[in-house]
């Protein structure tokens, strides 16, 4: 379902079933068992147990989700957040890593638009064969297999709602960024009981940009999402 679509299930789900409801294990239950199967109830653990797995446990998590109904889609951009990262992307940026990049569709979209620089991608899969375009390497957040300021453009969109440690997340996408760092997150109300893996939850804009200097965000609400341009040129 594409994600323009999923936002207005999450708004009337969310907003409009009253909370003692919404966050009940005996109403969710249902939508867990029809989108995760036999691995429902461990779903329903998942924002307890995140915090205590490895790297490695993390990794096997989320590579044992390639067949959840979370991941049936292209991407979970919508139309106006891509084409935001691709407003804010300039022939002039020579360099593009996309931090989390699942099937590699915003790359992609970008490289079509912006050929002749050199694209980057990372994400939790060990290797990757349908991105011949850029050069890929396994990493997860907080740490990132890159130099200091290597990447003119780092892009990390619907990522940084997974994330257990958000803070030292945050610090990491600034060091690898020169120029612009471009960040998108869902719109979302906090509930124990999500379909969606996420740890982090931005109702309002404003902790989002206290993970960075406030001074260089520019942020914006696009629909059921947060979009955030963090200015990483030096003074």
């Amino acid at each position: 379902m594409k994600r323009e679509y999923t936002n207005i299930v999450r708004y009337v789900m969310d907003e409009l079933v009253p909370p003692v409801i919404r966050d009940s294990k005996a109403f969710m239950w249902p939508f867990y068992l029809a989108a995760y199967g036999k691995n429902a109830q461990k779903m329903m653990n998942f924002k307890t147990d995140a915090y205590h797995l490895s790297v490695d446990e993390y990794t096997k998590f989320y590579g044992d989700l390639e067949s959840s109904i979370s991941r049936n889609r292209n991407t979970d951009l919508t139309l106006r957040t891509l084409n935001w990262i691709v407003d804010n992307v300039s022939d002039s940026d020579e360099s593009i890593l996309d931090v989390g990049c699942g099937n590699g569709y915003l790359l992609s979209e970008l490289h079509g638009r912006f050929s002749t620089a050199s694209f980057a991608a990372c994400d939790a899969a060990a290797e990757r064969s349908d991105l011949d375009f850029a050069r890929y390497s396994q990493g997860l957040l907080p740490s990132l297999p890159f130099k200091d300021r290597e990447f003119d453009v780092v892009c990390c969109s619907h990522v940084l709602e997974h994330v257990p440690r958000v803070e030292q997340a945050a610090k990491e996408l600034v060091r690898v960024t020169r120029r612009k760092l471009l960040i998108v997150v869902p719109k979302q109300r906090y509930y124990y009981y999500t379909l969606d893996e996420h740890l982090n939850f931005f109702t309002k804009v404003d902790p989002l940009i206290a993970l960075f200097d406030r001074s260089r965000c520019y942020a914006h609400s696009m629909g059921g999402d947060w979009v955030l341009l963090v200015d990483t040129t030096e003074p």
